[in-house]
């Protein structure tokens, strides 16, 4: 008897098990089988749902027709953001792919693995700027003026000046062959290995046969205000009778920088700009502390290369009166954007608002005028002659 109901309970729990593992094994099998649908808009907002299986269909044609392959599928993310942000039609909205935007964060902390020159792009044609004292593209005999016409294999013309900077860059020990254009002479080639470039957010002298102090800032960087605090105190202590404030080709940094930065030249609680943002509605963003520089006669450099930070900053000093500025008109990018990071460590700037000096002047598409022009031609940088700045020197040591 006993026996019977053990048997029967035995063949009971072995029928749910099959069942149980059968039912298991089933619905396992069709969700291999009959994968669940993927919702058609991707989990888009509600505003979106009428626009976003147009963009799937694309996708999937690309997928389908496309003849070459593989498909860089991230080159195929990459272009849809970078599409999208584009069609706003704002030149600094922007998606910064992860490279790129590696490069950026490093800039703005004051070292990188590469050459150490300053490069730009110059109808088309990558164009040595200035090498940075002491690093291997100056131990190589990179000159301002040299056009790198190749990098190794690659030829670089009419690219965006960011690619052919990532080309040049990389591992410190690593070489990378340049093919140079200097003047009329016949190209030549130049093996260089890279280092470690520590590039200073400022430089700082006394001018020769002068008591005029100089003080330059390259960028607007994290640590910039301290290293320039460090630098106007070294200057004082040489009791100069003026300062000449460089910021040519100093495209700009962090919006807190500008603040700070305008701040050691301006008294406490001066505004320094006005952000109004897509409702109209306006911020004021003053200097906090005492400026250690607000007395001294002073001059600022400007030039087309000053933009974003560097143009916050010549407006608010010259709305003020603070200092004369003398060189050429800024870029004229007064815009502010929000930089969100992605998963993949890229970037989506999205502008914000735009900011006006102190008293209201525009600066986006206008850029900031110099008091007194001054031009600075290629010419004058491969004779390594600096008309600006002696008009500068000139101006600080007669007030003509």
């Amino acid at each position: 008897m006993i026996r019977g109901i053990v048997r029967t309970l035995l063949l009971v729990w072995l029928a749910v098990l099959l069942v149980t593992c059968a039912f298991a094994g089933g619905f396992a099998t069709s969700r291999q089988i009959f994968p669940p649908a993927l919702p058609s808009d991707g989990g888009a907002p509600a505003e979106w749902k009428p626009y976003f299986p147009v963009f799937w269909e694309a996708w999937r044609y690309v997928q389908q027709d496309f003849y070459k392959t593989p498909i860089d599928q991230d080159a195929l993310v990459n272009g849809s953001i970078a599409g999208m942000v584009q069609s706003l039609g704002d030149p600094h909205t922007a998606f910064i792919d992860a490279k790129r935007a590696a490069i950026t964060a490093t800039d703005l902390q004051g070292s990188f693995e590469g050459i150490g020159a300053t490069v730009e792009m110059r109808e088309g044609r990558l164009t040595v700027v200035a090498p940075i004292k002491g690093t291997p593209a100056d131990q190589a005999g990179l000159l301002p003026g040299d056009i790198i016409l190749r990098v190794n294999d690659t030829v670089i013309q009419n690219m965006d000046v960011t690619e052919a900077v990532m080309l040049i860059r990389g591992p410190k020990g690593t070489p990378v062959t340049l093919e140079v254009q200097r003047a009329r002479q016949a190209p030549f080639k130049v093996t260089i290995v890279r280092g470690t470039i520590r590039v200073p957010f400022v430089e700082a002298r006394m001018i020769e046969e002068t008591s005029i102090a100089y003080l330059r800032l390259n960028d607007f960087g994290a640590t910039a205000p301290d290293e320039m605090r460090t630098a106007l105190h070294e200057l004082f202590a040489q009791k100069p009778t003026g300062l000449i404030f460089d910021l040519r080709r100093d495209p700009g940094g962090y919006l807190t920088v500008a603040v700070d930065v305008a701040g050691l030249f301006l008294k406490n609680d001066q505004v320094v700009l006005v952000q109004r943002n897509k409702e109209g509605r306006s911020q004021e963003l003053k200097t906090p502390g005492n400026g250690m520089a607000s007395d001294i006669p002073m001059v600022l450099l400007i030039d087309g290369g000053s933009a974003s930070a560097s143009e916050i900053v010549a407006a608010a000093l010259k709305d003020y009166g603070r200092a004369t500025l003398i060189g050429v008109k800024t870029f004229g990018k007064g815009s502010v954007q929000n930089v969100h990071t992605l998963s993949d460590k890229s970037e989506l700037r999205v502008t914000i608002a735009q900011f006006f000096s102190p008293k209201g002047n525009a600066i986006n598409e206008v850029g900031v005028a110099p008091d007194i022009e001054v031009k600075l031609t290629d010419e004058d940088v491969i004779a390594k002659r600096d008309p600006q700045l002696e008009r500068a020197v000139q101006f600080l040591q007669t007030g003509k």
